[in-house]
């Protein structure tokens, strides 16, 4: 099966490539923001994982993990679903990307408003107290990556980001991740627009302050995530060419080296080359395994867990279980991409139908990058390509609507909107004055 395997990753990439070729200029960025990230960490490592050399040397990276009963790549359902979101989700998304334009547009008129310093400094200023004053009331404001007594200790590291994550509560996490972030690209988009000090000033120091929540929280991905998002948005603003990428490809991943020594204690550039292609990609063989041989399917997850539909263990938490049956100290997780945790909800249908809805999603994300000349409108489209990156990474209803879904960013830039409209109010004006922010239809893209 391993022929079988490189034939398709070999008609995935030129379908690839030719969708994206094929896509309107604003359905690129999402195609291409999904696809390569989607590669590097999951279909590179999924796939090289069947010839049994790789797969040797694998087994023994991992000493803990249990593999003696998996067959990576044994069937033609494996390279289903390991490489057929790139030429179905591309399709989908072309197909979409016309259908929905009338729709995105209507929502994004709600995003388009202008907006001032004041307004941005207020609720940016306000996610990060809250975020600061969290960590002081439990106990955590002196928790770091930084902090000497925690470098290079991982099992330590481990444990106390998980109580972390159970104590902080999903607010704290979702404004770290979606909710700052947002008002600081609109801070940035703003910045880059008018060319005004104040704007920088503001992306700068809400920049920092995520930097060090991101250290406290002692996570690693979520400051990587972050310079994509103003990677990708520098791109599209001009700031940058195919230098510029390389660069920061360059700059990503020695911050991730360098994060990485400071969690484990390893510092190595080609560990952390490893850790992208195969960290993700170990799971996909142990998913096809456990479901539904091991485990029957959970069922499809409509994000309505809270009041008790849908499945009531995490796959994710399933799956790390048969992985590491022996590492009992933590509750470990085997994060996946979208079409991955699919199937073990529901099998190949339903894997098939998510990979369509992915596609809507990034022609969704396409239409709203028509939009580039209001900053909030922008952030909302940087929302929707950060939510293509997760769809790499996470399952369908996680991207949206979980601490890290989109949901969360729409609602900081709804927040910012509402402010500066209370603004507007409490000083009699139609609008602020100097804050020098884009017109709601300029620069509107075809």
């Amino acid at each position: 099966m391993l022929l079988v395997g490189i034939a398709c990753a070999l008609l995935a990439l030129v379908a690839q490539v030719l969708l994206v070729r094929a896509a309107p200029l604003p359905l690129r960025t999402p195609l291409v923001v999904f696809a390569t990230l989607y590669i590097l960490t999951t279909a590179i490592g999924a796939t090289v994982l069947a010839v049994p050399l790789i797969r040797d040397l694998w087994t023994a990276t991992y000493p803990t993990m249990d593999s003696k009963w998996i067959s990576p790549g044994d069937s033609w359902g494996y390279w289903f679903i390991v490489w057929g979101p790139l030429p179905l989700c591309g399709a989908a998304a072309l197909w979409f990307y016309p259908r929905v334009r009338r729709t995105v547009t209507s929502v994004q008129r709600l995003f388009a408003k202008r907006v001032d310093i004041l307004a941005a400094s207020i609720v940016g200023t306000a996610l990060t107290a809250y975020c600061f004053l969290n960590l002081g009331m439990r106990g955590y404001l002196g928790v770091s990556l930084l902090n000497s007594e925690l470098i290079g200790r991982y099992k330590e590291n481990i444990s106390l980001r998980t109580e972390m994550f159970g104590s902080l509560g999903a607010l704290h996490f979702a404004a770290i991740y979606m909710g700052i972030p947002a008002v600081a690209i609109v801070a940035f988009c703003s910045a880059v627009r008018t060319g005004l000090l104040r704007w920088w000033l503001l992306f700068g120091l809400l920049s920092f302050a995520l930097a060090l929540l991101y250290l406290a929280t002692l996570t690693k991905s979520n400051m990587l995530i972050y310079g994509i998002e103003v990677v990708v948005a520098a791109q599209i603003l001009g700031l940058i060419r195919l230098r510029g990428l390389l660069i920061a490809v360059v700059g990503g991943v020695a911050v991730l080296t360098v994060l990485s020594a400071l969690l484990a204690g390893s510092l190595d550039v080609a560990v952390s080359g490893y850790n992208i292609i195969f960290r993700e990609a170990s799971d996909v063989p142990f998913y096809l395994a456990v479901f539904p041989s091991q485990l029957p399917f959970v069922g499809i997850d409509v994000g309505l867990g809270a009041f008790g539909i849908g499945p009531s263990v995490p796959t994710n938490e399933m799956v790390a279980n048969f992985m590491y049956p022996h590492e009992t100290w933590v509750q470990g997780a085997a994060p996946a991409a979208a079409p991955v945790m699919a199937y073990a909800q529901a099998g190949y249908p339903w894997a098939f139908v998510t990979m369509l809805l992915m596609g809507l999603w990034f022609a969704l994300a396409g239409q709203m990058r028509r939009w580039v000349g209001n900053p909030v409108a922008f952030s909302a489209f940087i929302g929707a390509t950060t939510t293509c990156y997760y769809l790499s990474q996470a399952d369908l209803v996680g991207a949206l609507n979980t601490a890290y879904g989109f949901k969360w960013w729409a609602a900081a830039l709804l927040l910012l909107i509402g402010t500066q409209r209370v603004l507007e109010l409490a000083l009699r004006g139609p609008e602020l004055q100097g804050d020098g922010s884009v017109n709601q239809h300029e620069n509107l893209v075809s």
